[in-house]
This record gives C-alpha cells, structure tokens and sequence, in this order.
C-alpha cells in the first residue's frame, strides 16, 4: 500500500516537473525572440527626412498660406481686384481657403467651398517658381516670399494671389500720429471703383500696364508739425497740411493750392498705411508701405 502510494506520488512530481520544464522552456524561447527582436530593431536607424529644404523652402513650408488679396488679368491695363479680405463685397469669396506646403513636397488645399484638396509642390527654374499638382497642374511666378507673405503669378494666366500668414491690423498701442509721422510712405497698389464687386487696379508695384503712373515712385511724408511732402519720380515736390478728426480715424490733407481729401483710416501700423477717400464716396483705395521696409512688396522696386 505505501509502495503503491509512492510510486502514485513520484509519477504526480515527474508530470509537475515536466510542465514546469515546459513552461520555463516556453519563457526562454519567448525571452530569446524578444531580446533577437529588440536587438535587430536598434541595429536598424530610425527613419530620417532627407528632403533638405532651401531658405525659400523653409519660409514656404513654415505656416499655413490665406488670401488677403487676389486679382484676375493681372497683365493687363484692366486689372481688378475679385477679392480683398477686408471688403465686404467682392466677386470671389475665399474666406474658407488655407494652403500649406508640406517639407515632404506635399500640400493641402481648402478650397473656397470648404472642400479639402491634396497634391505635391516643387519649385523650378532655380526656386524662382513653383510648381502645383493637384486636380491639374500651374506653374507660378514667384513674386514675392517672406515670412509673412507670399506673392504668385500663374505663368501663362491671368491670376495673381497675395497671400499671408497674418492679415495686417492697426497698431493699437500708438497714437495716429506717432505711427504717420516719421518716415517716407510709398504706394504699394491703388484702387478705382473700390466700392464695386470688381475693383480696378490701376496700381501696383511690379506690376505691368499700370494706368495711374503718376503714383511710380511717388513718396509721401507727414511730418510731426502737420505737414505734408509728396516728392514724384521727376523730383517735383508739393507741399501741404494734414490733420485728423476728432476720434482720430479720418485723415483731412490739404495740399498747397489745391482740395482737401479725407479719408477713413482701414489700416495703420509701424510698416503699413490702407485707406478709402471718403469724400468721393469711397472711389479711391490707397495701400502704402514705409520705402525701407524689406517685407512683402516692399522687397521690390
């Protein structure tokens, strides 16, 4: 009887020592494989970008592109502006519209119907334009690319679009006064008809077929004792006077011998001056930049 027992007993532990053999076996394998596993995979380099950006990649890839301005026939003495983001009528509506240009030559589109669009992007012609493919594919002028703006032309088209990161706003933390005065302002684009869906732009910087020439290197100063020099390309000068409402957001110049104008003040910072003559029931549109300032337009001529 106790034989029987223990040779139940001895056969109980083989079997218990074989599973833990098993099971231990099982372990060692498994410790094997994790260890080959982890082994292999920090033999092997993580993944690295090897697209290497220019300067002009890095701008364009850093932010996320919107319209402020857009214009069609922009080769032509009848140039319009379809779209400005300040105006509240306007032929196109592209309020919705975002572009970013991916470091991996890739880009996305929100179109102005909210639709999202994706392509690829690669510059030609030694970076001095791009080319997009998507639905179709445009090459484009570049015109103007800073860290805030970015100017294209459709070769062979009618388009021109400015775009921005930051849409310019008025300097709150300045008087009226302190942002006017003090430097030399000259005329980035001027508009007819402002009022209308289609404006005209009779004037822009870099622009061919200007019609309203008078403005081609025209500077403009309004000095702290409230006067005015406009200096034209031929030298002539005119002098005049300048003043501001009594809540500072219309501009009153007088120049020597001739008509006061005013204006509502649209925009007015360190670097930018937008306004819309009043008097003439909004007709005229003026975009002006200091003369030394190297962003956006500025950059050119």
């Amino acid at each position: 009887m106790h034989t029987t027992q223990f040779n139940i007993e001895y056969i109980l532990y083989i079997c218990y020592m074989k599973k833990i053999f098993s099971l231990l076996s099982l372990c060692v394998v498994a410790l094997m494989a994790l260890t080959s596993s982890s082994c292999e995979k920090n033999d092997t380099p993580d993944p690295v970008d090897t697209i290497v950006l220019s300067e002009k990649g890095k701008i364009l890839t850093d932010t996320i592109w919107r319209y402020y301005e857009y214009y069609k026939n922009f080769q032509t003495s009848g140039s319009t502006l379809v779209w400005k983001s300040n105006r509240s009528v306007n032929t196109l509506d592209l309020r919705l519209n975002k572009v970013k240009f991916n470091k991996d030559g890739s880009y996305w589109e929100i179109t102005e119907k909210g639709d999202s669009l994706k392509g690829s992007w690669h510059f030609t012609n030694n970076e001095t334009q791009i080319v997009v493919n998507s639905t179709t594919t445009f090459t484009s002028d570049i015109r103007v690319l800073t860290a805030n703006q970015f100017e294209w032309e459709v070769v062979g088209g009618t388009t021109y679009g400015v775009m921005m990161k930051r849409f310019p706003e008025s300097d709150k933390t300045k008087t009226v006064a302190q942002l006017l005065t003090g430097k030399k302002w000259k005329y980035e684009t001027y508009f007819y008809n402002f009022p209308l869906a289609s404006a005209d732009l009779v004037w822009r910087i870099g622009k061919p077929n200007n019609t309203f020439t008078a403005l081609d290197q025209l500077t403009v100063e309004y000095k702290a004792d409230g006067t005015t020099v406009e200096t034209y390309k031929d030298g002539s000068i005119v002098h005049g006077t300048w003043r501001l409402n009594s809540d500072a957001t219309h501009l009153i110049v007088t120049p020597n011998g001739g008509l006061d104008f005013e204006c509502v003040i649209k925009v007015l910072n360190a670097t930018r001056f937008e306004w819309n003559r009043i008097d003439q029931s909004y007709y005229y549109y003026g975009e002006q930049i200091v003369v030394d300032s190297t962003g956006g337009s500025a950059a050119r001529r």
